[in-house]
């Protein structure tokens, strides 16, 4: 299945014995058992320790409440605002935003997060191995419907390489990828591309500093961060971007950062 993933984006089989391209690694690591080793730094909760350690707490976003069973949530537990959703999530789905308590509908979130909790991944396995709770955080309020920009830093063998961009994911996820200087980097297909560029961070040498620190234990790692409150938060570690395929990135990106993953020290 995952021979037939990579064909349908690239239109050639991939080489999962002898990968050289970024996505032919990961599907290659991610199919391997070993892969699962990963499964304390994408536990969203158990990898604020790791936060920690890096000297990086004043870069967590508050966590307020969790529970073993989303059925277990009562709406007195609760703050005013918050965001609710699992630990072992992945892919961005199955987080319920709340600005206002009282217009909030939470047994229509419980089902869903109940729902959530049982789910398996058929691929990446890591997040099978973590105990599934859920997490009542602080909420990134923007003011409006409009959802945090994600600044998500692609990092090989300890050092960022891209900044790629999730935008607009109120009507529409896209994405975009910059240089470190926030420059224009050609690496995203045009069907994924914003109609607007989100503004240079104000606190990005912050952020790559924080990216930095975070991915010096692994040989490939995205940083997802944030900018609230004029300060830099952090979201989580991905091992498997795009469940390893890549999609919105173009067949020169990944084969490019294949060999800096294979060649750089």
């Amino acid at each position: 299945m995952y021979k037939i993933r990579y064909y349908h984006q690239r239109k050639h089989w991939p080489d999962l014995k002898h990968p050289q391209d970024l996505s032919e690694i990961l599907i290659s690591r991610i199919l391997s058992g070993d892969f699962v080793k990963y499964a304390p730094y994408v536990d969203k909760i158990a990898v604020r320790d790791y936060v920690k350690s890096k000297g990086l707490e004043k870069n967590l976003l508050k966590h307020y409440h969790y529970w073993d069973d989303a059925n277990d949530i009562k709406s007195e537990e609760l703050p005013d605002k918050f965001v609710l959703k699992t630990n072992n999530g992945a892919g961005g789905k199955d987080i319920f935003v709340c600005r206002d308590k009282n217009l909030f509908d939470l047994e229509a979130a419980k089902v869903q997060l109940s729902l959530a909790q049982k789910k398996k991944y058929d691929y990446e396995m890591q997040y099978n191995k973590i105990k599934s709770r859920v997490i009542c955080e602080e909420l990134i309020d923007t003011g409006s419907d409009a959802w945090p920009v994600d600044y998500k830093f692609t990092c090989i063998h300890g050092k960022p390489i891209d900044i790629f961009i999730g935008s607009q994911r109120e009507k529409g996820v896209k994405f975009c990828t910059r240089n470190l200087d926030y420059s224009e980097l050609k690496n995203t297909r045009e069907s994924y591309l914003p109609d607007v560029v989100p503004p240079k961070p104000k606190h990005l040498e912050e952020m790559i500093r924080v990216a930095t620190i975070l991915s010096q234990d692994f040989d490939f790692v995205r940083v997802d961060l944030y900018e609230y409150n004029d300060q830099v938060y952090f979201g989580e570690l991905t091992f498997s971007p795009w469940g390893g395929i890549m999609y919105s990135y173009t067949d020169e990106a990944i084969k490019e950062y294949g060999a800096l993953l294979r060649n750089s020290k």
